[in-house]
């Protein structure tokens, strides 16, 4: 059994019968897209996650954030406890006024370079709808989060800069 891993996140929506979450991967330099299902009084019936790169993210959310339509598709994926490799595909996408949020896991391929391509029928595949509003709310929250995280590590940087300058004096 693995440890659980505390994340800090960064957007929540949760509807009857859906949650979705957004949490800090920084480290990796990702955001990670947590989708679940469940029954009221019975827990998760389902979950699944995936990772959006920061620098796909910064696009994404920006036009988020300002109701631009928004038509992305992202294919990750890595290996499980079992080392099979597992597909994770992350979609955004507007569509009649709701901004839709899907991910699928599912069986994967490991193809050149570590890429993983999906192979079959996923077995989790989750569709969470936000309005507009929401998805703007989604999306100036991650700018924010991405700009003080910046922000964080570019003074980290200056001081060690500045305590180098120093000591050489």
């Amino acid at each position: 059994m693995s440890t659980p891993i505390d994340r800090v996140r960064i957007f929540s929506h949760i509807t009857r019968t859906r949650f979705f979450h957004i949490e800090d991967s920084l480290e990796r330099r990702k955001l990670r897209f947590f989708v679940g299902s469940f029954e009221r009084g019975h827990g998760a019936n389902n979950t699944a996650y995936a990772f959006l790169d920061v620098d796909d993210a910064r696009v994404v959310m920006n036009d988020l954030a300002w109701g631009k339509q928004v038509d992305f598709v992202d294919h990750k994926g890595g290996m499980d406890a079992n080392q099979l490799a597992v597909a994770r595909v992350l979609k955004i996408k507007t569509k009649e006024e709701r901004v839709w949020v899907e991910v699928h896991n599912g069986p994967g391929e490991e193809m050149f370079e570590g890429a993983i391509k999906p192979v079959g029928k996923p077995y989790a595949e989750i569709s969470v709808p936000l309005t507009i509003f929401e998805a703007r709310k989604m999306g100036f929250a991650c700018l924010a989060y991405l700009q003080a995280w910046d922000f964080s590590a570019f003074s980290g940087q200056l001081s060690a800069v500045s305590k180098m300058t120093i000591t050489k004096r």
